[in-house]
């Protein structure tokens, strides 16, 4: 943390806790902005661009090491203008300049520092560089050297480099679009692929050398693949993998939540920042894990996440915070970490003990414990998942005597802003819960967070904002941002039915429509016209979190089902992955929710609209959950009441000409041919079922 002591920086008057936590270095640090670059145009400096983010452990390594330094800080005050930009804050931008560090031909990460010509322009880049020259890495003094001494003795050429290199991030964005559409066999080679690099011994995929990733898009992947195509080795994966991440020391197993990836394939020792998105995916694969399988383990694990999101990140104004550090005291994981002596002095359980795999020794720095559950050796999905009788009491006693004696300890910092496309995500993972369990606890939740959003981030005119923190709204919302709330706004409409949901859906679709919708059949990262960026880029893969063109997928699939009169949505789907078939064939386990959304395309169309007249609610909710429990991915039903169906019939072709009969009808269609309306739930079961 930054000495308050030190005299501020510019920083110290922006909302982001990340570029709070530099407002007291000795850098003169700009916030992104036109000062900073009139600043470089005007004394010809090059522009030290700085990317990171608060829960980041390499960016506090850096910071401590280098922009604490004070002659460090001389040296960039001196001969450069420097700028911290917080990634989560601004996307857009980040994605520019990684994107730029990859067509160098340097590994990705962050902290990311890019030089940049004062016109924005990328010369040189890296991520974390040392205080002096190790790991095989140039100190950061070093290469300011360097880099100051090129732009003195050959600035022309760096000039010219960096023009061409933004040239060639335009075009890359503006390949050629042929039309060509993907075949279904990339779904099953997708799966191989899957079944190739799974882990056998430790469960999850084997797709990088050492670290291992939540990957529950992956998984919700193979749940709908399971669904639609029943090959059981895919719910195994899913299975299996969602019980070692429950398991391993990736989770903490006292207070609940997932941490950001494992950093060895037995998901033992994490990094240990906690990150909304990803527990928002992992609850989303649970809640539709459970459905499928109904394992109480998975419906437990579900619970107890939403359990601490709501305790511990949940803000008193309606939203969620973003995340929480790994560090605390300066110190990676100490708050999480535990002494064999500790454990002993509060516990007596033996038992839970052995299942924590608590030892003198430990399995971390400094003999320290990080609680785990042994998965080597087991196979749960062949085997099952069994306690002791007794033993599920006495390890939620135990839970909670270490909850209470690890919350003396100084917690690590929470970054507190409220993300849009975030919120979104845990918006989906409580509507799934709720499809799930029935609980009424998370669909009211989801309506919170959202009525919160539609008042603090987004406009009359259906555009929609990114951050909020402490009173104030900031940054035009990335793709992420408006695809996720779309999505929402038409789930949340699907589970109501409150057709006010589809409506403001619909105004924010527009809106994308207008502003994002490139020539080439998928949509930008940032609307046209929001800021002066040296690119626009497009974006298909599904990184920490679904991309902006994957989810407007999902939600082309739902309007294209339901008959869309405004737009030719199998069109604009069939642009989309005509654009991305590179990747979905060469790449395909890094666009596992676009395939998702394809693999629906691909299967014919089902669809189930209830419409009712004078119905109670309760017997409403009851055919919703009906239609919930059916488990099936491609199939799109709504359940509105007569008003709502003919004051949408404009929107939605499917509710053209439909009533409610003597009370409640059934239209069940299939690839846009409806069967004869019925008036019992058994009839059209029967129907569904065919």
């Amino acid at each position: 943390m930054a000495n308050l002591s030190k005299k501020p920086n510019r920083l110290v008057h922006e909302k982001s806790p990340y570029l709070l936590q530099h407002a007291h270095n000795p850098v003169d640090w700009f916030p992104w902005g036109t000062e900073a670059f009139e600043k470089a145009k005007k004394e010809d400096k090059i522009i030290l661009l700085s990317i990171g983010y608060s829960t980041c452990h390499w960016c506090h390594v850096m910071e401590r090491e280098s922009f604490e330094d004070i002659s460090t800080a001389e040296v960039l005050n001196r001969d450069f203008v420097c700028i911290k930009l917080d990634r989560e804050e601004r996307p857009d931008i980040d994605k520019i300049y990684m994107d730029a560090l990859h067509a160098m031909g340097t590994q990705g990460g962050w902290p990311l520092n890019m030089f940049l010509t004062p016109e924005k322009e990328p010369i040189l880049g890296g991520t974390y560089f040392p205080p002096e020259n190790r790991y095989g890495k140039r100190s950061f003094k070093e290469v300011l050297r360097l880099v100051t001494k090129a732009w003195k003795e050959q600035k022309g050429e760096l000039l010219q480099a960096a023009n061409e290199l933004s040239n060639y991030l335009r075009e890359n964005q503006t390949r050629t679009n042929d039309g060509k559409v993907p075949g279904t066999e990339i779904l099953v080679q997708n799966f191989n692929r899957y079944w190739q690099v799974y882990d056998q011994e430790f469960f999850g995929f084997k797709t990088n050398t050492i670290n291992k990733f939540p990957p529950s898009m992956a998984l919700i992947f193979l749940l709908d693949y399971y669904s639609i195509h029943k090959d059981n080795r895919a719910l195994e994966m899913a299975y299996n993998t969602g019980y070692a991440m429950k398991s391993g020391g990736i989770y903490d197993q006292v207070g609940g939540g997932i941490y950001r990836y494992a950093t060895d394939h037995e998901w033992l020792v994490p990094h240990f920042e906690k990150m909304l998105y990803d527990n928002a995916l992992y609850v989303e694969f649970l809640a539709k894990l459970y459905q499928i399988t109904g394992e109480i383990f998975f419906l437990e694990a579900l619970m107890e996440i939403i359990s601490y999101i709501q305790r511990d990140m949940r803000l008193d104004i309606g939203g969620i915070a973003s995340a929480e550090d790994a560090d605390s005291e300066g110190e990676e994981g100490k708050f999480y970490l535990w002494k064999e002596s500790e454990i002993l002095s509060e516990l007596t359980e033996e038992e839970v003990i052995g299942y924590w795999n608590v030892t003198e020794e430990g399995n971390f720095e400094n003999n320290q414990n990080i609680l785990n559950v042994a998965i080597k050796g087991k196979n749960p999905y062949q085997e099952g998942i069994h306690f002791k009788d007794g033993f599920k009491i006495k390890l939620e006693r135990s839970k909670e005597i270490l909850y209470q004696l690890r919350n003396q300890r100084i917690r690590p910092l929470r970054d507190d802003k409220i993300l849009t496309s975030w919120n979104c995500l845990w918006i989906r993972a409580l509507l799934a819960s709720f499809e799930a369990t029935g609980d009424p606890l998370f669909l009211n939740q989801s309506k919170t967070i959202y009525e919160f959003l539609f008042t603090y981030l987004v406009k009359e005119d259906g555009s929609v904002y990114r951050r909020f923190r402490e009173g104030e709204t900031k940054f035009f919302g990335t793709l992420p941002d408006y695809s996720e709330l779309i999505w929402v706004s038409f789930r949340l409409f699907q589970l109501v039915g409150d057709k006010q949901y589809f409506l403001q859906g619909l105004q924010i679709f527009k809106y994308v429509e207008t502003h994002f919708l490139s020539d080439m059949g998928p949509y930008f990262e940032s609307a046209a016209g929001d800021e002066e960026l040296i690119a626009r880029t497009i974006d298909g893969y599904d990184g920490v979190e679904p991309s902006g063109n994957s989810t407007i997928l999902h939600i082309f699939y739902f309007l294209h089902s339901l008959g869309f009169l405004h737009a030719d949505i199998l069109k604009k789907a069939n642009a989309i992955f005509s654009y991305f078939l590179p990747e979905l064939t060469q790449n395909s386990l890094s666009y596992p929710s676009m395939l998702s959304a394809f693999q629906k395309f691909q299967t014919p169309s089902k669809v189930v609209i209830v419409l009712h007249r004078n119905q109670s609610e309760e017997k409403m909710n009851e055919i919703r959950k009906n239609l919930s429990s059916l488990n099936d991915p491609t199939l799109i039903w709504l359940v509105l009441s007569e008003d709502v169906s003919r004051s949408l019939e404009l929107d939605l072709g499917i509710l053209n000409g439909r009533d409610a009969g003597d009370g409640v009808r059934y239209y069940v269609c299939q690839n846009f041919q409806c069967e004869l309306p019925t008036d019992t739930w058994e009839e059209a079961f029967h129907l569904i079922s065919k």
